[in-house]
């Protein structure tokens, strides 16, 4: 356990019957797009916007979400999804095998995708029927499912992101319980509530608002202050003062550690002299 994803909430009655939700974040994401997303940051604004395949509970096992079954072939090399029927995105367009298709096949191949490497065992995606998706390995891949509970399972309208193009971050449509409205980098991120959204009942608020606040002190002053509802990533050092303030709360998540080492193996001049730099 640690303070991650740690969240002080405000005055907790009065945010569960609010209209909107004001979020504090650590600092502003990066492109609004599961392809070519990279900040650890981006995965809160998307938990709000773009539905995975797959999921993580409280206590990090993979459950359904847009994929109600998987099931793995004997040889582990080919895993078939079962997808959940009446699902649509959010320009309306109908999520289907044939969507999934066409995202896997999106993070594999669109330019810069960062989600490139994570499904590189993905050799091919036959669309089996309506409602039923398989993807087929050139080898055993243990990572995949939690893959698909992460970016590389987010599902966006094919529709969209092929008009958009490379610009497709920019006003993303996914499918999840709520739908972009508008960003103002550094500033703001505002999504509405998707009215069409498969578990709206779930749904407690019409709007949720967005705001990168990188000083920790400032962020934590907004909180208290009521110009926010929830901040994420509180620090160590402010854990005491929150805890003594009857009017906060503190959430715990487990965190999933992550650490790793990115090797250049391409020929330049750079990638020769030095492959860690």
């Amino acid at each position: 356990m640690r303070w991650l994803i740690t969240a002080a909430l405000a005055a907790l009655a009065t945010i569960v019957n609010a209209q909107t939700l004001r979020i504090g974040l650590a600092e502003d994401p990066d492109v609004l797009d599961p392809t070519m997303a990279r900040t650890f940051v981006g995965r809160i604004v998307f938990a709000g916007l773009c539905d995975k395949l797959l999921d993580l509970d409280e206590k990090l096992n993979i459950v359904p979400q847009l994929a109600t079954s998987y099931e793995w072939s004997a040889d582990n090399k080919a895993l078939t999804l079962k997808l959940r029927s009446g699902v649509t995105f959010h320009d309306g367009e109908k999520f289907d095998a044939a969507a999934v298709k066409f995202n896997i096949e999106r993070h594999k191949t669109m330019p810069g995708s960062n989600r490139r490497g994570e499904l590189a065992p993905v050799a091919s995606v036959d669309v089996v029927d309506p409602l039923t998706v398989r993807l087929n390995l050139s080898a055993p891949f243990a990572p995949l499912l939690a893959q698909l509970a992460d970016r590389a399972g987010m599902m966006v309208s094919p529709k969209a992101a092929q008009a958009a193009g490379e610009k497709f971050g920019a006003k993303p449509v996914c499918s999840g319980p709520f739908k972009f409205v508008e960003r103002v980098a550094q500033d703001r991120i505002v999504f509405e509530r998707f009215p069409q959204y498969w578990n709206k009942d779930a749904i407690h608020f019409d709007k949720v608002t967005f705001l990168p606040i990188v000083d920790s002190t400032v962020r934590l002053a907004s909180l208290k202050s009521g110009q926010l509802d929830i901040i994420e990533r509180l620090a160590g050092s402010d854990v005491p003062q929150v805890k003594s303030d009857p009017r906060l709360g503190i959430e715990r998540m487990v965190e999933i550690g992550y650490q790793g080492i990115t090797i250049n193996i391409g020929k330049s001049d750079l990638a020769q002299k030095n492959p860690l730099g």
